[in-house]
């Protein structure tokens, strides 16, 4: 299989400094993105401080005209309640008797997560049109609509270059929506408020930021490539969304390539367009501190498979696997458990990966076979990682890593990079840009592998703030908001002088 460089889901705030090999310096967002694919734009680098930012907007994307989509659109659910509610009996509680998650349990407690989301999700997919976002029991983050799409409030995730999974011949790129339960959605209350006065003002303090138990927060990813481009997502759902084209979409950018309907090819990257997305992996996180006391949280991934037992797609998305912290005292550096495919590590104890799981979803493991979806980019290709180069790739923080990362002020990146913002070298022998990471089992790279509280930022500071692993709320929220305040800033300074001198 011919790798690529795998996509970071799309919390980057990217900038290159000169490297081990002589790399330039890239001084914008634009120059690292085309030398390493692998770093998804966002808004994070602020360039979207000099337009418009409002914390409630559904989308700043106009609505699709009516002869191309007259359905219903995504509409921002942000009236959080003050309180979380009083915990239920939570079936997942029944699985580990109140007692610890285990690699042995760990199947039935992603069932039982499942099994709790079910009944909202299958509206949520199949019957859009009935879903009323008011009184659906789930909210989603403010700061966001200069991301979002306009019917299904879409984000992208990150981008995925051809051959970087299995089967892969077209590029594509995953679109995200993240939605938090009534328990979690208290907690964004915290933080955020329901008022404008409050949404510039945040309470951004480690007692608030921290999410009560039972909390639950679930991601969708969705794919631009569908099954007649890449098997694997045969027969799982379509939706459709109303976005530009993504320079990853290789089915819009490629449509004499696509077999794909609505692939997004009528429009451009400026101009929106219909384009249908399909479902490949679906995220559950839940704040379980009896099954999870050292970090608080049980991490779980479905993925769609298309030749799982069940009547639609919903059923065939099955577990990857859970993790409910990093292991921090397994350090195996072999090359089984760094060049990936990496081979799962049956001694990892805070980890299950199921071994019925379909391959494209296991290439993409993070080290030692630490849990990491397709989507969440743990895989990095090629990287630079001490003195070493690694061409095929180096699988590194898994989705429990990546999240620990997760505090404001932000000072470390999503992978355990060597700086913060990470930084690019040159391949040796081609102008080809590798990600320089810090070399596997050092004191720093071990840093992204432990099974700290939410309450500990990953960085040392008293200014520090534990962000409770919520990345949205840390790497596109909390950038959004202060993007918005520097242009208000600017916006009262430019006001402030050209009344001087009218005066």
């Amino acid at each position: 299989m011919k790798k690529h460089a795998l996509g970071i889901a799309s919390f980057v705030m990217a900038a290159a400094s000169p490297g081990i090999w002589a790399s330039e310096e890239a001084t914008h967002d634009e120059d690292i993105a085309s030398e390493a694919p692998f770093l998804t734009m966002t808004a994070q680098n602020l360039k979207l401080a000099d337009s418009p930012i409002h914390p409630f907007i559904n989308s700043a994307l106009p609505d699709p005209p009516q002869d191309v989509y007259s359905g219903p659109l995504f509409q921002l659910r942000h009236d959080y309640p003050e309180d979380p509610p009083s915990t239920p009996t939570l079936p997942w509680k029944e699985v580990t008797n109140n007692g610890r998650i285990t690699t042995e349990n760990s199947l039935e407690y992603v069932d039982a997560l499942k099994q709790y989301v079910s009944d909202d999700m299958r509206q949520l997919l199949y019957n859009y049109e009935q879903w009323n976002p008011s009184e659906a029991p789930w909210w989603e983050s403010i700061w966001l609509g200069s991301e979002r799409e306009p019917i299904h409030g879409f984000y992208v995730g990150s981008g995925f270059p051809a051959g970087t999974l299995p089967e892969q011949d077209l590029d594509f790129t995953t679109y995200v929506l993240t939605l938090y339960d009534e328990a979690a959605a208290a907690t964004l209350g915290n933080i955020w408020g329901t008022t404008l006065e409050s949404a510039h003002n945040p309470n951004l303090n480690t007692a608030d930021a921290q999410y009560a138990e039972g909390s639950v927060i679930v991601k969708f990813a969705f794919v631009t490539t569908c099954g007649a481009d890449w098997a694997p997502m045969d027969g799982t759902v379509s939706w459709p969304i109303y976005s530009t084209l993504n320079e990853s979409n290789g089915s819009g950018n490629n449509p004499q390539a696509s077999n794909c309907p609505n692939n997004g090819s009528e429009g451009s990257p400026t101009d929106p367009a219909l384009t249908n997305v399909y479902l490949m992996q679906f995220d559950i996180i839940v704040k379980d501190s009896q099954a999870a006391p050292e970090t608080g949280w049980v991490f779980s991934t479905l993925v769609y498979d298309k030749s799982a037992q069940g009547d639609d797609a919903w059923d065939k998305m099955i577990p990857l696997g859970a993790t409910w912290g990093n292991d921090p005292n397994i350090v195996n550096t072999s090359s089984s458990a760094l060049t990936p495919p990496v081979t799962v590590n049956t001694d990892l104890e805070q980890n299950w990966i199921n071994p019925d799981s379909p391959a494209y979803a296991t290439a993409t493991l993070g080290w030692d076979g630490r849990l990491s979806g397709p989507n969440d980019g743990a895989v990095v290709t090629p990287a630079w990682a001490g003195s070493h180069y690694y061409p095929e790739g180096l699988a590194s923080a898994g989705c429990l890593g990546c999240h620990s990362s997760a505090q404001y002020q932000q000072k470390s990146f999503l992978l355990p990079s060597t700086t913060y913002p990470p930084r690019t070298s040159n391949a040796p022998g081609s102008g080809a840009k590798a990600l320089v990471l810090n070399e596997p089992g050092s004191e720093a790279w071990m840093k992204w592998f432990q099974s700290r509280p939410g309450t500990d930022a990953m960085d040392p500071g008293a200014e520090q703030v534990g962000l409770d692993y919520d990345m949205v709320t840390s790497f596109k929220a909390i950038p959004m908001w202060q993007a918005a305040m520097e242009n208000m800033q600017k916006d009262d300074a430019e006001n402030a002088s050209l009344e001087r001198v009218t005066n």
